[in-house]
């Protein structure tokens, strides 16, 4: 399925950064299952505020530049309430396969646009949310699917597992296999599990099968492993280049998780102390 002695490799470096700069940055996830698993009411008589509490911690988990999902759902459920209640009671039901739960998910919710959003150019729920939602209900069971972490994943560990744009029901699968063997490879190893234990607080979900972990490896395999491992060449950067980008699009780039990272904006408000111009970064970086 993998090549387990590349994923040791990984999991030396991935420890050895866990404290330091993984759960730092990363320590959200476990506090938005926690949040969600202590606010999820299916029965709850105002359905959309018990949504939108129980979402309200995932950050950019549900939300990134242009791709608005968690929002659009909240949208749905206070114009409609029991189809969204209904959707998820489907969703949830674990008697029927994953991938139709899935896929009939994503038709509800064009649905709903038609019915109740028009204006809206999509509904956003794609693999990538539903999988999350997924995930937050059943933390012990599920995980957060992304097209090109996954395929990323399966590139560096040297995976026999396939994902191909389009092939939605395909790479599901492919990818629940994928990360049930990692994770059965992280449930061995005592040292990694202790380290989460030692970092776990009350406001996190304690991650008993390390699916959530095995979320963050996968994180970070695809975008601090393989950085590591091929760091850029110095002395490459052209000296007068400029990327041409207006203050407007420096915030939007700024408040997208997906292109700057914490460690990536202390670095930037630096860069802007120091005289830097053309950035503007927001209070509270």
């Amino acid at each position: 399925m993998f090549d387990k002695e590349i994923l040791k490799k990984v999991l030396v470096s991935y420890k050895k950064d866990f404290a330091k700069r993984q759960w730092p940055e990363e320590k959200y996830k476990w506090e938005a299952v926690k949040n969600f698993q202590d606010n999820w009411d299916v029965n709850a008589p105002d359905f959309a505020g018990m949504l939108t509490r129980s979402l309200s911690k995932t950050w950019n988990l549900l939300a990134s530049a242009n791709n608005f999902p968690g929002k659009m759902m909240q949208e749905f459920a206070e114009a409609a309430p029991e189809e969204v209640r209904a959707m998820f009671l489907e969703l949830f039901d674990e008697s029927t396969e994953v991938y139709e739960r899935m896929e009939r998910f994503k038709i509800r919710s064009e649905e709903l646009r038609e019915q109740y959003k028009k204006d809206a150019a999509q509904h956003y729920q794609n693999e990538n949310p539903i999988s999350t939602y997924l995930w937050l209900r059943y933390p012990d069971a599920y995980y957060i699917y992304k097209f090109t972490e996954i395929k990323a994943v399966a590139k560096e560990l040297k995976s026999d597992c396939t994902f191909k744009r389009g092939a939605y029901a395909e790479n599901i699968r492919n990818f629940l296999e994928l990360y049930n063997g990692i994770c059965g490879e992280l449930q061995s190893d005592h040292e990694l599990a202790n380290l989460l234990k030692a970092q776990i607080t009350e406001s996190c979900y304690p991650d008993p099968e390390l699916r959530t972990l095995t979320i963050d490896v996968g994180f970070y395999i695809s975008r601090v492993y393989a950085e590591q491992k091929n760091p850029p060449e110095e002395g490459w950067w052209p000296k007068d280049y400029s990327p041409e980008l207006s203050a407007a699009q420096w915030l939007t780039l700024l408040q997208d998780s997906e292109v700057f990272r914490a460690s990536n904006l202390e670095i930037v408000k630096r860069i802007k102390d120091y005289g830097g111009q053309g950035v503007i970064v927001k209070s509270g970086v």
